[in-house]
């Protein structure tokens, strides 16, 4: 009877399994720690971490804003600022509002002609820019300062939104950011 002879197998593969359960272990981690980041991202539908607080990867400002029934940013009884695009719903109390209410200044100089045009534009979340899905008649502004307004309507297409409003001479205003969600 050799006892001693029996246990030498075991011995030998003792170091070997001890070195398979680390290599297991550590492809257990490296597993765990890349399907967190990659279902981070994929949850945020973006990086994890942005560039800045207040800014798209792109690198542009973006300021939320909330439309509701009770605060509407657009105010039919006061004219707009110069340079300042502001849109409200234009159905109050509607549970889903469908048009909008565009409206902003121009500050025309006397006997001059401004022509301008609105657009609303849909944020593509896949080509990170603003997509044009609709555009108004062009407009003219003759004589001295006056307010425009626009009314567009938006159906079935939830997503982010702005309004711009090309003038003359090349200038461009936007809107701030807004939300359909139904």
């Amino acid at each position: 009877m050799r006892a001693g002879r029996s246990m030498e197998p075991v011995r030998r593969l003792a170091p070997i399994m001890a070195s398979g359960v680390a290599s297991v272990f550590k492809l257990l981690i490296a597993t765990l720690a890349f399907c967190g980041a990659y279902f981070g991202v994929a949850a945020t539908g973006g990086p994890a971490v942005p560039a800045r607080a207040g800014e798209t990867a792109a690198g542009e400002q973006v300021r939320t804003v909330t439309l509701s029934a009770q605060a509407m940013p657009v105010e039919m009884g006061r004219a707009p600022r110069p340079g300042l695009v502001t849109v409200g719903a234009a159905e109050s109390g509607a549970p889903c509002p469908r048009a909008y209410h565009a409206q902003s200044f121009l500050a025309g100089g006397a006997g001059r002609a401004a022509a301008y045009e609105w657009s609303l534009r849909r944020w593509n979340p896949g080509r990170h820019a603003w997509k044009t899905v609709k555009v108004s008649a062009a407009g003219r502004v003759l004589g001295g300062p006056r307010t425009v307004e626009w009314r567009p309507r938006v159906a079935g297409a939830p997503g982010w939104y702005r309004v711009e409003l090309a003038v003359t001479g090349g200038r461009t205003i936007a809107g701030e950011r807004f939300k359909v969600t139904c």
